[in-house]
């Protein structure tokens, strides 16, 4: 979830051991400078940047891609595509050896990533939060994934909050796994107090997938937790229902915007977009990110080690982030 995925989470989370993801949106290129230079002033671990091919034209794609890999930082940042980027926006990256993560929701589209040039792979679930790629299970298309492409590192996501939830991604046969729900309740969050205290309370089938949030995301189902938009007969009206702050710059929020309510957010925060996956179970209390990743690697270990013919094989690194933008 982009908005709440900040400089601040995502250094807590790569200085846990994980790898953290700055999500961005239509993001331009001093924006994202700056993003890189204020993550990289609270860790000297690796993270990465997450872009969205489908909300921008490939020649902004490319400017944000360039604007990645031209910001100064002690660690850069590694790049990963929520759905299929153009083979010109992995290029420029490949070419001076930076790590390419594509997130798919298909094993016909993981073949294509990879035969653009993507290093590692997310694949996706139906029970994740946010925008969707796939109407299939996490583990149904892991399974499917690790088979036909096995040289390939794959990342479980969808449903993953829980120690539990990361050993079956780690038995289906994933490398890592990706959370996002995990990490809305963390204490170095940005996500808003009412958002927070929703996903305290839900459980999964309290969540839905939608099409009601596609103002500034159009053609993408998303799960989101119910509430007065997505139980209403029709589309409400899409009316100004509150404000956000980005960059210093106040922007109104209409009714049905893809844009999740930040800690900047204000207005009617109980009928926007509260992305939540099945995994909000598991989301029970605000802690600190480290206490989070450290309960998904536990879990990981656990999971690969039992799957493992070899008892000396080990968990490959946990990569829990909250980098999809929302």
């Amino acid at each position: 979830m982009g908005g709440i995925a900040g400089p601040r989470l995502v250094a807590a989370v790569a200085e846990a051991g994980g790898a953290g993801i700055v999500g961005l949106y239509k993001h331009p290129p001093q924006e994202i400078a700056a993003l890189i230079a204020e993550t990289a002033g609270l860790t000297g671990r690796a993270f990465g940047i997450n872009l969205v091919p489908e909300v921008v034209s490939e020649a902004v794609l490319v400017d944000q891609v360039r604007a990645v890999l031209a910001a100064p930082a002690e660690t850069p940042p590694f790049i990963s595509f929520y759905g299929l980027p153009p083979r010109a926006a992995i290029t420029p990256a490949r070419d001076v050896g930076r790590e390419v993560i594509v997130q798919i929701g298909s094993v016909f589209d993981a073949v294509e990533a990879v035969n653009r040039g993507a290093t590692q792979l997310i694949i996706q679930g139906h029970e994740a939060g946010g925008h969707h790629l796939s109407r299939r299970p996490m583990a149904d298309l892991v399974a499917a994934l690790v088979e036909r492409l096995p040289a390939v590192p794959v990342i479980a996501a969808g449903g993953i909050s829980s120690g539990e939830a990361a050993a079956a991604a780690a038995a289906a046969g994933a490398d890592a796994v990706l959370a996002g729900t995990a990490f809305i309740c963390a204490s170095e969050s940005a996500a808003h107090d009412v958002y927070r205290a929703k996903v305290m309370a839900a459980c999964s089938a309290d969540t839905v997938v939608s099409d009601r949030f596609e103002i500034g995301w159009p053609g993408r189902p998303h799960r989101v937790l119910r509430n007065a938009v997505t139980e209403a007969a029709v589309p409400p009206e899409p009316a100004f229902i509150g404000r956000t702050v980005l960059f210093g710059r106040p922007y109104p929020v209409p009714r049905g915007s893809a844009a999740v309510p930040t800690i900047h957010s204000s207005g009617r925060i109980e009928e926007m977009a509260l992305y939540c996956g099945t995994g909000c179970d598991a989301v029970t209390r605000i802690e600190p990110a480290a206490a989070i990743v450290a309960r998904l690697a536990t879990g990981f270990a656990a999971g690969r080690n039992a799957s493992a013919t070899d008892p000396t094989v080990t968990a490959a690194p946990v990569t829990p982030v909250t980098a999809r933008a929302g």
